[in-house]
């Protein structure tokens, strides 16, 4: 038979609960890939962006976000709303979708 010592630490390892992983490194890193591969689609649509639309429109024009291939601009009013959208159906949305690396299927354009 066991003295009582070794018994009460057998029975406090047996009955202890296993240590949690309480570090976030894993959450952490997936979320830094992500966080890398969609700062690189936004910046280049950004700086596309700029390049491609006249500056009396980018200034009146915000790009708010980018989820599901949509890019969702707000406008200041509807008169810059109109010569956005103008610009979108000539050849904006193509040319942004040549020059940005991500996928971007429409252009929502909104009046804020």
């Amino acid at each position: 038979m066991l003295n009582p010592k070794s018994q009460l630490d057998r029975l406090r390892n047996w009955r202890a609960r296993p240590l949690r992983d309480t570090s976030i490194s894993d959450t952490v890193e997936a979320m830094r890939k992500g966080l890398r591969k969609g700062n690189r689609q936004s910046s280049s649509l950004v700086e596309a962006w700029d390049e491609l639309v006249p500056s009396h429109i980018a200034k009146q024009a915000t790009i708010v976000s980018l989820r599901k291939g949509i890019l969702e601009v707000a406008t200041d009013g509807s008169a810059v709303a109109y010569q956005l959208n103008r610009l979108i159906r000539v050849s904006l949305l193509r040319d942004l979708q040549r020059v940005s690396k991500g996928t971007l299927k429409k252009i929502k354009v909104r009046t804020a």
